[in-house]
């Protein structure tokens, strides 16, 4: 029998059209739908369209109105740090009163991830208590548009530029295992999203190797599927309070850091 899934808070949710490839469930009520009949209670959803868009403000000021009114979705708007208007989008984020999470592409948007990059989003952030979601891929490499293959961030940079903000918390959004190691014995204030994260028992082997305090649950839906990452907690050896960790409990604790 498996575990008990319900009360999932999914910290890693897309709505829109990708135009390489036919995404089910990518409007907010069919993707509402099936995002609760999988047990989530509450997902942190980002536009697709504003990953490809030349300035992302369009779709991201689309996906506030979209989301006005709905107590489950919770809109993170997409800031590409290599457009002039990048403060304005965070602005209009802190502005909203909903937002929590504001989303980084870097390979998409084309900048390098360094301390000196994120020092001046990080002042903001802090200002207006956000979290950071860097986003390390946003497909495997085999599926992607032969004309559009973008490189996956490298986690050691990345990484190493985190630790330089200790009182911001961060989401490594789609990592992979091999990458883990880099972060959860290295920083305390970068979490990772299990969606990407594939082995026999994902929850079992992070407990054994490294700890689940920094493990969050993240679908990366439409692009896969959130039946397949609800397993990971249903299909698992670890106690149930882990599963709850993971779940929720360390999003919960993630999303209350600013009142520590």
């Amino acid at each position: 029998m498996g575990k008990s899934v319900n009360g999932i808070i999914d910290v890693g949710v897309w709505t829109g059209n990708w135009p390489f490839v036919k995404l089910r469930y990518t409007e907010l009520p069919s993707l509402q739908a099936k995002l609760r009949s999988v047990g989530v209670r509450q997902a942190f959803v980002a536009p697709i369209e504003g990953i490809l868009e030349q300035d992302p403000l369009r779709a991201n000021r689309e996906l506030l109105e979209a989301t006005r009114g709905d107590g489950f979705f919770s809109p993170v708007p997409i800031v590409d740090l290599s457009y002039a208007n990048w403060r304005e989008v965070v602005g209009l984020a802190a502005k909203d009163g909903r937002v929590k999470i504001v989303k980084l592409l870097p390979g998409y948007h084309m900048y390098e991830v360094n301390e000196n990059v994120l020092e001046p989003l990080v002042e903001l952030t802090q200002a207006h208590k956000l979290i950071i979601s860097i986003q390390m891929r946003l497909e495997d490499k085999r599926g992607m548009y032969p004309l559009l293959k973008v490189e996956d961030l490298d986690v050691v940079r990345v990484v190493k530029a985190v630790s330089y903000f200790t009182e911001q918390p961060f989401i490594l959004s789609y990592p992979y295992m091999a990458e883990l190691a880099q972060v959860l014995k290295s920083v305390d204030n970068l979490f990772i999203e299990i969606a990407g994260v594939e082995h026999a028992d994902v929850l079992l082997n992070l407990k054994d190797t490294y700890s689940l305090r920094q493990v969050l649950f993240g679908s990366h839906a439409p692009f896969l599927i959130p039946e397949a990452i609800v397993a990971k907690l249903r299909l698992t050896d670890v106690q149930q309070a882990d599963v709850d960790q993971v779940a929720f409990g360390n999003a919960e604790r993630l999303l209350s850091w600013f009142e520590r």
